[in-house]
């Protein structure tokens, strides 16, 4: 068969917005490209995809750059998906073309992260609409959804009223960089970590209050080192401290030193749809603490702590907790390194293929 896939993601010359979506289309396209031997893939793409990242996808998959970019979901891609009569279409934008007189409509598989968009409006520019508009349509007109955690397939369900039996959960696994090696970060003070973008859902201001009245309760000097990028910067968040340390994006080098060296990671964000930085953290021997809310409990379980992430007072005792029990960080540590062997990439890319599979 001909596996068609929106592979748009992949051609972004933005280095802040290589993680996330990036990363796991990236992943699961080296696993599939391991797995599937019989099945052809044309990855399309309104710029071309770097030739250092396709040489890991494997023969069968062929980048086609389709142009131009304006109109290209509405116009060029369902063109170009009906010139080359595609079997299947991997949807993995979260939105599908909207397809014109088609002889034969692709088997359409959709992938949804998360709804954040529809909980938390305010949280996004102005770009919202266009998120609603595409998810929504996407959520309608694909034959399955394929979702990375039950809390998102419920609030798919719930919110745009698709049937359960249409969404599929399955995990991602961690990238193959993300090991432990033994080199930390080196810096004068003992510090939590931050990893992830600085948009207004990831909640740093409250991490921010939290590291505050952990400094004001315990009298540790402590740093609290955000790492990430600010492509949707959250103007709520405050640069004035000497203790708390921006270091804007960082090589997956930095980052895995960062994580082994951190007393433990912070990040209580108000949505996730899976939560890769826990996951990361878990598998580096970092503590993890973090939301009791979304998709966050079904990858940290008991592993870390889970704080509500509207009390920036619980984020601060957290923080206290960690840093003065080592028994307690001990036990986190141990606990997060076996969590993170549930998640794998191969059985992500084996439940993506197998739907794939499943239309023959």
């Amino acid at each position: 068969m001909l596996i068609g896939v929106d592979c748009g993601c992949l051609g972004v010359k933005d280095e802040r917005l290589k993680v996330g979506v990036f990363r796991l289309v990236e992943d699961l396209l080296v696993t599939l490209g391991k797995l599937d031997k019989k099945n052809t893939y044309y990855l399309y793409s309104f710029y071309p995809i770097d030739k250092s990242l396709l040489k890991f996808f494997g023969s069968r998959m062929k980048n086609i750059v389709v142009r131009p970019t304006r109109g290209w979901l509405k116009i060029w891609l369902p063109l170009r998906i009906s010139r080359d009569n595609t079997d299947v279409f991997l949807g993995f934008g979260q939105s599908i073309p909207r397809y014109l007189s088609f002889e034969k409509k692709p088997y359409t598989i959709s992938f949804f992260y998360d709804l954040a968009f529809e909980k938390f409006p305010k949280m996004y520019n102005d770009d919202l609409s266009k998120l609603k508009r595409n998810s929504r349509e996407a959520a309608a007109k694909s034959d399955v959804i394929l979702t990375i955690s039950e809390s998102s397939k419920k609030d798919i369900s719930k919110i745009y009223g698709v049937k359960k039996l249409k969404i599929m959960v399955s995990y991602p696994g961690l990238h193959k960089d993300f090991k432990q090696s033994g080199k930390k970060y080196k810096n004068k003070n003992p510090y939590f970590l931050f990893v992830g973008s600085l948009k207004k859902g990831k909640n740093v201001p409250n991490i921010i209050k939290g590291f505050l009245l952990f400094l004001e309760k315990t009298g540790k000097d402590f740093d609290l080192i955000i790492v990430g990028g600010d492509k949707w910067f959250d103007e709520q968040i405050e640069k004035n401290n000497s203790n708390i340390k921006f270091l804007g994006n960082s090589s997956d080098e930095k980052i895995r030193s960062l994580y082994e060296g951190a007393v433990a990671f912070v990040s209580p964000s108000f949505y996730e749809g899976f939560g890769f930085p826990m996951l990361e953290a878990m598998a580096l021997g970092c503590p993890v603490i973090s939301s009791n809310i979304s998709s966050i409990p079904e990858v940290v379980g008991d592993a870390g702590i889970l704080v509500n992430p509207n009390n920036y007072k619980e984020i601060g005792n957290a923080l206290i907790e960690v840093s003065g029990n080592s028994r307690k960080r001990k036990s986190m540590i141990k606990k997060g390194l076996e969590r993170s062997k549930q998640f794998s990439n191969i059985k992500f890319g084996k439940d993506v293929l197998s739907i794939i599979n499943s239309y023959e």
